[in-house]
């Protein structure tokens, strides 16, 4: 094959599709079928929704786990259950899904933006600490990409402060810290089953936690403050809950998709540091790095060009990537999330005021994550990749980095 990159004239170096299988087979038909013979989809009532949150507990080593509608909703229960109120502070990451930041914002509380490790993608614990003030609650950790943050930092500076560490496990399912599986190190872990997670149930959510009030609070928090539980009906609200019950339909799907969450993550993990390996002398890139203590579950993979070095920058990069067939995107979400005409406008509502309404927001806060944001480019990952990706898509990274590289030499 031609050492000439696409872009210039030569072969795309992806030649074959990617390898792929489906999400959904007989393993979840079976399972929806003896949901719908049960004559009840109501998740008290049932039996699918119960059965996926005692497995989900015992694979995560946790006394409770409770299913909800989203992962949005995941991290709202929490929220709920750590009993955050208006104008309370909750420091969490500049870069995610807004779905980790709608619920700080639903419970009146204000969003405090953390900086990222450059390479990890992670908070950095030293940001988080200068974020604390007198009306910090809690630290929502997002474990960007299947990474776990620096947990051991954040739960003793959480715990020196006298605050509650919820994690965010969204993009890390089957992520484990020190050997210990994310999501049971802070007080909750929150995930999601979403379409596009490691597995998935449509939508869905789930938390976790060891504490047994903490878990009293989280089964009230999603369904309107009832606790349905065998021997537990309580049908007194005494706080502000949401309607977040998962169906016995959804509940059936994530039966089936937890028994395959150990396969999924443990070929994901053979790609990508397989194709860490092919990369790792790759000049003009910087490739990412697991938190020391991590095995990452890799949700995407993520690199940063190095302008200078690589003599392109993250679009000129990524179209490149793209001539060669390669599936690839520039700048992830864009711009980070205290970017938004939400916060810079200060307009959650149409009327009236939020707690946040003072804060300055706008660009400038977090400059690594600025950075990681202007120089990233991400590869999606999927477990059905195949030897012959990992083969054709480092091919074709090294081909045309090494292409541009070669003009910056050559000045």
């Amino acid at each position: 094959m031609s050492d000439l990159p696409a872009i210039a004239g030569g072969e795309a170096a992806k030649k074959n599709p990617y390898g792929h299988e489906n999400r959904y087979d007989e393993a979840e038909l079976t399972q929806v079928r003896e949901a719908l013979e049960q004559q009840t989809l109501f998740y008290a009532y049932g039996k699918k929704v119960r059965q996926m949150e005692e497995t989900f507990a015992a694979m995560n080593g946790v006394a409770y786990a409770v299913a909800c509608t989203s992962g949005t909703a995941s991290i709202h229960s929490a929220l709920m259950a750590a009993g955050i109120s208006p104008g309370d502070e909750v420091i969490t990451s500049p870069i995610t899904d807004m779905g980790t930041v709608i619920p700080i914002l639903f419970q009146g509380a204000v969003p405090v933006f953390a900086d990222l490790h450059p390479h990890s993608y992670t908070m950095l614990p030293e940001s988080v600490e200068a974020c604390v003030t007198d009306k910090t609650k809690a630290v929502l950790a997002v474990h960007l990409w299947g990474n776990a943050c620096d947990l051991n930092a954040l739960r003793s500076l959480c715990e020196k402060r006298g605050l509650m560490l919820i994690e965010d496990c969204a993009q890390a399912f089957g992520c484990t810290y020190e050997g210990k599986p994310i999501g049971a190190i802070g007080q909750m872990g929150c995930f999601s089953l979403n379409e596009f997670k490691h597995i998935a149930c449509g939508d869905g959510g789930m938390i976790i936690t060891d504490d047994e009030e903490l878990g009293d609070m989280l089964r009230r928090a999603t369904d309107k403050g009832y606790n349905r539980q065998p021997g537990k009906t309580v049908r007194n609200p005494v706080f502000l809950a949401g309607n977040y019950r998962m169906t016995e339909l959804q509940g059936a799907v994530a039966v089936a998709q937890l028994g395959k969450l150990e396969s999924i993550v443990s070929r994901r993990r053979r790609w990508c540091r397989a194709l860490c390996e092919k990369l790792r002398d790759v000049k003009g890139i910087s490739l990412p790095r697991p938190t020391p203590g991590c095995d990452p579950s890799w949700w995407f993979f993520m690199i940063r060009v190095i302008p200078e070095a690589l003599g392109a920058d993250a679009d000129t990069f990524a179209a490149a990537l793209a001539k060669e067939g390669i599936s690839a995107g520039a700048h992830y979400i864009g711009q980070c999330v205290y970017e938004y005409p939400l916060f810079v406008q200060h307009s959650p509502f149409k009327r009236g005021t939020h707690a946040f309404g003072g804060r300055p927001y706008g660009k400038g806060l977090c400059p690594n994550a600025e950075a990681i944001l202007d120089t990233c480019i991400i590869l999606p990952v999927n477990e059905a990749y195949t030897e012959t990706d990992l083969e054709e898509v480092a091919y074709g990274i090294r081909r045309a980095a090494e292409w541009f590289a070669s003009k910056v030499s050559s000045r």
